[in-house]
């Protein structure tokens, strides 16, 4: 009987460590954002969390009192009347790597990928969907995506400055 236990015991660690994933992490990761219509509306937040998965869970989340202007009369507008940041702190994706397969995290190189998820944005959250690169250099990964946030599709009243943002982030993690 102690050797079926002890065999079992043998199996089921050997299948959980088949099965573990490597979840890659940082604090410091950068989103910034231009407005087309009047490039001066440009933004940057270096304060961004994101998480990555070997099995293709990424996210990110930030305050959004964290982007910081060329001046502060815009960062005010920027947290007071577009974004009401004071009510909507934050900014979150949650999603994954539909083509995760396609990266071997143990060889460095640039990798193609698609992401698939949920972005939540003053309040509202929309389903997008992005193509970026995950670059693996020394073991190390990072992730960079560029895509286009449409202002009213999160209920922001924005058109009086812009429509619409091209948002690009980048995230090194360790």
């Amino acid at each position: 009987m102690k050797k079926v236990i002890s065999l079992f015991t043998l199996f089921l660690l050997v299948s959980i460590c088949m099965n573990a994933q490597k979840i890659y992490g940082t604090r410091n990761g950068k989103i910034s954002f231009t407005a087309p219509k009047d490039e001066d509306v440009t933004a940057v937040n270096n304060e961004v969390v994101s998480r990555l998965s070997d099995k293709g869970d990424i996210s990110f989340s930030l305050l959004l009192k964290g982007f910081k202007f060329a001046y502060a009369e815009m960062q005010t507008h920027f947290n007071n009347d577009y974004l009401q940041s004071n009510q909507f702190p934050r900014a979150d994706f949650k999603g994954n790597i539909t083509n995760i397969k396609t990266v071997d995290f143990t060889k460095d190189g640039n990798y193609k990928v698609a992401v698939t998820g949920n972005l939540t944005l003053h309040g509202v959250t929309k389903p997008i969907t992005v193509n970026g690169i995950i670059s693996v250099k020394a073991g190390k990964p990072s992730a960079n995506a560029q895509f286009i946030i449409v202002m009213k599709d999160f209920n922001i009243d924005a058109a009086t400055v812009t429509n619409q943002v091209n948002a690009v982030i980048n995230c090194v993690y360790q």
